[in-house]
Order: C-alpha cells, then structure tokens, then sequence
C-alpha cells in the first residue's frame, strides 16, 4: 500500500490544485479527493507530452510529486498506454481477508459509472444494449477473483470470455484483450485516451464504450484503493 504525503507541487498553473476543503470539511483522507488528483493528472497529461513522456518513463517520481502518495521502496509501479488495437485490464492483487469488506467499498464507485451508460443508452432506444450496462458490474470480477482461484484464471488467461459471457456483449474482433495481474510489490497505471481522440461514434459497439469508460474509472478509482485500510475495516467477502 502506499502512504500520502503532506503537500503536492504545482508545476502548471493552469491546473488548479485539487482543493482539500469542501464546504470547511477536510477531505484528504476521502476517496474522492484521490480521484480529483487523478482526474487532474490525467488532465494535465492529455495537455502535456513532456509530463506524459515523464510518467511513462519515470512513473513513481511522477505519482509521489503529483498524487500526494509515496509507494514502498521494493514496489515496481508500471504506467502503460494501451496501443490503439489493445485493452489492458488490471487485475489488482488479492488483499488480506480482513480487508475485503473495505476493498469492495472502494470497488462500488463503479456501479454510479456503469447507472450513467445504461441511462444513455436506454434514452437512445437502445434497451438491449442498455441490459448489458446494467449487467455488467464489473467491480464484483475482481471481488469474485479474491475467493474464487478458477475463475481468477479465466480472468487473466481468457477476459474476452469473461467480458463477451457475462456482459452478453461483443467486443470489436480484431480488439486484443490482455489482463495484467498485480502483485504486492508490481502496480499498474493505464494512461486513459484523451476522449477527443477516442474512436467512439453512434456506430460503435457497445463493448468499445465499455472499454473506453473502464480505463478512465479505472484510473480514477486505482489511487483510492491504494491507500492503507481504515482501523474500522469489519466483514468479509466471499
């Protein structure tokens, strides 16, 4: 896990700070405020290849100035930027049992995520595709995987068939699908395309909407579940 640190620099002011007080509240040690410092990041990367160019070759140095976190000294953090035929899906490690019930909090925010695309696409007419949104709750493949080893192997050796079976969805065929699995001291950060150069049109499937709406959330939420667990973590998973 990773430990945050007292203050984040500012190397552009035309990125704002994240603010840590809302309406008084200090909120540092809320998910949320992790997602804002992700979703200004990526922002700033979109706009910036020098700092794009830094994260991918330097990325701890980057996260530990940028993201108010510091990563263990024997933890490998890996930042990837998918090619343009190529999804990447990050299988975390499994945390200790004690932590489940935490984790799978965390792992939630998605659901909202996943509400917003089945209310787009039940207001287009699109019911079908709308029931596949609906099904999809992604979140609980991971928790799934924590308690169940076989199906944690079909995750990473064959997620087409997980993603198209359980979501009843096509992907795009000549669409490559690699899972890539954590370990305690190996961690993945996907670079999310800039949405004005997603290739995403009304013609597109409803699987490339996924993919494209996973790897931003993904970067969003990955920060948050990074952080040590709470004293008050209670039940378990499974």
């Amino acid at each position: 896990m990773v430990t945050t640190n007292a203050s984040v620099s500012d190397t552009s002011t035309n990125f704002p700070k994240v603010k840590k007080l809302w309406s008084d509240v200090d909120i540092t040690n809320f998910g949320p405020y992790y997602e804002a410092l992700q979703a200004r990041l990526i922002d700033r990367i979109w706009n910036d290849e020098s700092l794009k160019q830094e994260i991918l070759t330097n990325p701890k140095a980057v996260f530990e100035r940028e993201t108010e976190v510091t990563f263990p000294a024997d933890t490998e953090v890996r930042v990837l930027e998918e090619p343009e035929n190529t999804f990447y899906f990050v299988l975390p490690a499994t945390p200790p049992v004690e932590e489940h019930w935490y984790r799978y909090e965390q792992f939630s925010s998605w659901w909202p995520i996943i509400d917003t695309f089945w209310y787009f696409y039940y207001r287009l007419g699109g019911s079908t595709k709308a029931r596949a949104y609906r099904e999809c709750l992604q979140a609980l493949w991971i928790v799934r995987s924590w308690t169940n080893e076989t199906f944690r192997q079909q995750l990473l050796t064959n997620p087409r068939s997980i993603f198209e079976g359980e979501m009843g969805i096509p992907f795009p065929a000549d669409l490559k699908i690699q899972s890539l699995e954590e370990t305690s001291n190996l961690v993945y950060f996907i670079l999310p395309k800039n949405p004005q150069f997603e290739k995403l049109d009304s013609n597109s499937t409803v699987g490339e909407w996924w993919k494209a709406s996973h790897g931003l959330w993904w970067w969003y939420t990955s920060l948050r579940f990074r952080q040590p667990a709470k004293d008050t973590v209670t039940g378990v998973v499974g």
